[in-house]
């Protein structure tokens, strides 16, 4: 029986080079006699469309890129609830999903684990609303709206530098919003948030800033930062570990609702990217995912 497999990528990405490593998979599959579809567009949106109709007819999907382009394939399998084996090409600037899986960095080697024998393992993803995924953080608060704000250019011209920057011209501004947890079904706090952070396993950045808590997400508050608390922000910053610092709220659950108090406008940041305005639902899908990956990570 001829498997289908499906490779996802954003051809506008990195000057051609998803392109081509979507070609070079392809070339490898076809030599496995598989059949191969091409799943990309002239938009993210149309990316997306062509993966919505492409699901029912695919027996595993191939992701090509970032934690960006990851968010942008899970949600479509999220929307329309149909999980199925997916392997990972790495591609992106940020690869975090990738890392805390040992999916391997080198184009030739994550080929390779893909067309391995099958080694599956399921894991878990975030969900927002009913539409969106969470692949690996949903950040709101000072921070996340800062990082909004920065321009491409800026980036570009002054590196992930320009964040930091930004971050410490805001410290003693008090620019934090009053916000309604509802965490659960039940448990109700009305918390004061510089920045918000929410993730579906315990590394940042490949830290671990928490102990373990199978089967849900990670959320920690930060309240307000004045200018005796720098040295906790950069010691998070070089770390990861945001728990050990003091003004923290942090809880582990399944199910969260975030409700601003005030009247202002709070826009969400997913997996890097500028995401959904406040209020939000967001729900943890524990052992959701089959995903490809190496024999050692499968082991752990």
């Amino acid at each position: 029986m001829t498997t289908t497999w499906g490779i996802f990528y954003n051809k506008n990405s990195g000057s051609g080079k998803a392109t081509k490593k979507a070609e070079l998979c392809q070339k490898r599959l076809a030599e496995k006699n598989s059949k191969v579809v091409l799943i990309t567009g002239d938009s993210l949106d149309e990316s997306q469309r062509h993966l919505a109709n492409s699901l029912p007819d695919l027996d595993s999907l191939i992701v090509i890129g970032g934690d960006g382009t990851l968010n942008a394939a899970f949600s479509v399998i999220v929307k329309d609830d149909h999980p199925l084996p997916v392997g990972i090409i790495p591609a992106g600037t940020v690869n975090n999903f990738a890392k805390r899986y040992h999916i391997p960095q080198d184009t030739e080697t994550a080929i390779a684990n893909i067309l391995a024998p099958a080694r599956l393992r399921k894991v878990g993803l975030g969900k927002c609303g009913t539409d969106k995924a969470i692949v690996s953080s949903l950040t709101f608060g000072n921070l996340a709206t800062l990082s909004n704000e920065v321009r491409q250019k800026d980036k570009q011209k002054f590196g992930l530098g320009v964040y930091l920057v930004k971050a410490i011209q805001q410290i003693g501004k008090n620019k934090s919003y009053l916000i309604k947890y509802q965490i659960g079904d039940h448990q109700v706090e009305t918390l004061r948030t510089w920045f918000a952070l929410i993730t579906t396993s315990r590394l940042v950045g490949g830290f671990a800033y928490d102990a373990g808590a199978k089967g849900k997400m990670h959320v920690s508050v930060l309240h307000n930062i004045h200018f005796q608390q720098v040295g906790e922000y950069i010691y998070f910053a070089v770390t990861g570990k945001l728990r050990r610092a003091k003004n923290i709220t942090a809880y582990t659950t399944q199910k969260l609702t975030v409700t601003p108090q005030d009247g202002k406008k709070v826009v969400s940041r997913i997996d890097g990217d500028e995401g959904p305005q406040l209020p939000l639902t967001i729900t943890f899908l524990p052992e959701y995912l089959p995903l490809m990956v190496p024999q050692q990570s499968n082991k752990r």
